[in-house]
């Protein structure tokens, strides 16, 4: 193979890369995590993105029934979280060791467990109710968890949450931030997080990054 074909890979290199399909609707979602890393880590992929049609005919052929799906030359993988740490472990957007990517997943697992606190105000029809729930959230619930997330920023020096680089645990809180601030309307949130606010700062000035969003 022609160097010049292959970004200067060397045939052995170029012959064992992976090809990857990532699956998902035609929204940020669930895939947009998994979407930052491949940016981030310069790694090309199809982004299949489905109509609600078109999924009710492919769900009986994913691993669980649901999306995201990663597919890894020809096999697939189920499992938002799962698939974003396995392409940052592959692509050098996780953590530097074992302790490293426990901490990522932690921030994950607390990440996911505010954003499932948001499903009720996201969904509910009566904008009464739809009101009093979101004014809990902003005063109460998600300051409480971004309180605990601000302490990882703020007490790494480096500027990430874990470790001295970039990872997968800053792509998604950032994506998360961004989320806050533009879909549930809340440009103000990081006001008393300075952390956090810088943290959103140094992914999005990014080379890769910025190019992505």
């Amino acid at each position: 193979t022609d160097e010049r074909l292959t970004g200067g890979l060397t045939r052995y290199q170029y012959r064992i890369m992976s090809t990857y399909k990532l699956t998902y609707f035609n929204a940020r979602g669930r895939a947009e995590l998994t979407r930052l890393v491949f940016a981030q880590a310069g790694v090309e992929y199809t982004d299949e993105r489905l109509t609600w049609e078109e999924w009710s005919a492919r769900s009986p052929q994913t691993p669980f029934g649901v999306i995201p799906v990663l597919e890894v030359d020809g096999k697939q993988l189920g499992g938002s979280h799962v698939i974003a740490r396995y392409v940052a472990e592959k692509h050098g957007v996780a953590g530097s060791n074992d302790f490293e990517n426990a901490l990522i997943a932690s921030i994950l697992d607390a990440v996911s467990d505010m954003e499932q606190q948001l499903h009720p105000w996201w969904f509910e029809k009566d904008e009464t109710k739809k009101a009093e729930l979101l004014k809990d959230l902003t005063e109460n619930t998600i300051p409480a968890a971004l309180a605990n997330i601000e302490k990882f920023a703020a007490g790494n020096k480096d500027g990430w949450l874990v470790g001295s680089k970039l990872t997968y645990g800053d792509l998604c809180v950032f994506n998360t931030l961004d989320f806050l601030s533009a879909c549930v309307h809340l440009p103000t949130i990081l006001d008393k997080f300075p952390a956090l606010s810088q943290l959103k700062k140094n992914v999005e000035n990014q080379p890769n990054i910025a190019k992505w969003i």
